[in-house]
């Protein structure tokens, strides 16, 4: 087999644009998975076994249904539109293993400074947002970087809905060309550098909050 490096010169327009909606797509994907997690996170630490159930519901049903299924089921099902069903559909599927992360991290807080802040008179939403939030800032870098390039590799399922995202620009590739391995190579190198790229800056927040604490 010919390897014909000059097809992804020849389509590096295509490749590139790909590769713009695919971070495009990918970091509203993180900011919505990350906003969701929190919110079903603070749900389930909140007091009372109700709320804990309810948290514990949503991330079961979500972490359960694939992600295809359910960016079809707001596409096909519900109507929406295919770039609002792609980032929806990731937001919720990513959301139920981040809030995972974040509930975890809680749990690594010592509960006494809860006490000592209702104590002195803070509601929970106070709380969470300016006493646990900023110490699981530092505690859960780690973990949500796995998360996020999940994301990352998560968001070439969105080709299925006719996004332009990269992996949907090497199939065209393939069928314009025959040479899809090319082009697939390509986009390895392309996520490779997405991925590291996010854990580079995950790496280098996380230094800036350890010197900021």
């Amino acid at each position: 087999m010919e390897f014909d490096w000059s097809i992804a010169w020849r389509y590096r327009d295509a490749l590139l644009g790909g590769m713009l909606m695919t971070v495009q797509v990918s970091a509203l994907g993180i900011i919505g998975g990350t906003v969701l997690g929190i919110v079903v996170a603070s749900i389930g630490s909140a007091p009372g076994l109700f709320f804990r159930r309810l948290a514990n519901s949503y991330i079961e049903i979500v972490r359960n249904i694939p992600l295809i299924v359910k960016i079809f089921y707001l596409y096909y099902v519900l109507g929406f539109d295919a770039i609002i069903a792609g980032l929806i559909g990731l937001s919720i599927h990513q959301s139920g293993y981040i809030s995972d992360v974040i509930t975890s991290g809680l749990r690594s807080i010592p509960r006494e400074q809860t006490e000592s802040a209702r104590v002195l008179g803070h509601s929970y939403p106070q709380i969470f947002f300016y006493v646990l939030i900023p110490q699981l800032l530092r505690i859960t870098v780690p973990p949500l970087t796995s998360q996020y390039i999940e994301v990352i590799k998560n968001s070439s399922i969105m080709m299925f809905l006719g996004i332009p995202e990269l992996t949907w620009q090497t199939q065209q590739i393939e069928f314009e060309t025959a040479r899809g391995y090319v082009a697939a190579g390509v986009a390895t190198l392309l996520y490779l550098s997405l991925a590291l790229s996010v854990s580079a800056l995950m790496s280098a927040a996380q230094w800036k909050w350890r010197r900021a604490i």
